[in-house]
């Protein structure tokens, strides 16, 4: 880590933990963890005489999406300007819109060029 204050290691490490235990990314002991749904709540109960469901949160993932949202508003500066994005056009040739030239001929330019 950088020159980074006492809060920024702190949020860091709260988001890779909870990063690593929703399994965002294999690390070591990935396959041995649990598998952790990606959404707010884990499942619905429907309890009888009751209009609506009841919900039940899925507290590893509001973590994870809580420490993300820590880390990410006091992330520095350089890391942000460093991140490719697509938005951005950081990808040069390969996030390209213009066609590139055509390699082939085809039948119709050829027909083309025996007509003139």
């Amino acid at each position: 880590m950088m020159d980074w204050t006492e809060e920024q290691k702190r949020a860091y490490a709260r988001y890779i933990r909870a990063r690593d235990k929703c399994g965002l990314v294999r690390t070591a002991g990935y396959m041995k963890r649990p598998w952790v749904r990606t959404a707010d709540v884990v499942c619905t109960v429907d309890l009888a005489g009751m209009n609506h469901p009841m919900f039940e949160p899925n507290e590893d993932w509001l973590e994870y999406k809580e420490a993300s949202s820590a880390w990410w508003a006091i992330e520095p500066e350089h890391r942000k300007t460093s991140r490719m994005s697509a938005i951005r056009g950081d990808y040069g040739a390969s996030d390209s819109w213009e066609e590139s030239s055509v390699r082939t001929r085809d039948t119709f330019s050829i027909i083309q060029e025996e007509d003139l």
